[in-house]
């Protein structure tokens, strides 16, 4: 079962900045500059935050922070381009 994340990072090396921006580019959509959102099972967390431990050093910190349904609805957005709640995309190979 997927779950919404937001993942906040404070990276002091701007190279490192850049993979840990990648990697969560690949799992979410940017927030902010350094806040992500992320749908994913508790496997893809897992990984991710394992992902990320080989990318960062002991003077840089990341936030997870689970969200519930509740939480979601309780969302206020100013000047945002999108709903929170994206629809979830599906491909399908023919």
């Amino acid at each position: 079962m997927k779950k919404w994340w937001l993942i906040a990072y404070d990276i002091r090396e701007p190279k490192r900045l850049r993979k840990v921006a990648k990697l969560l580019e690949g799992y979410g959509r940017r927030l902010q500059y350094s806040l992500f959102r992320v749908r994913v099972t508790n496997r893809d967390l897992q990984k991710i935050r394992w992902e990320m431990s080989k990318r960062i050093e002991a003077n840089d910190s990341i936030l997870y922070i689970g969200l519930s349904e509740r939480d979601i609805e309780t969302i206020q957005k100013t000047n945002a381009k999108t709903n929170w709640p994206d629809a979830e995309v599906f491909f399908q190979i023919l």
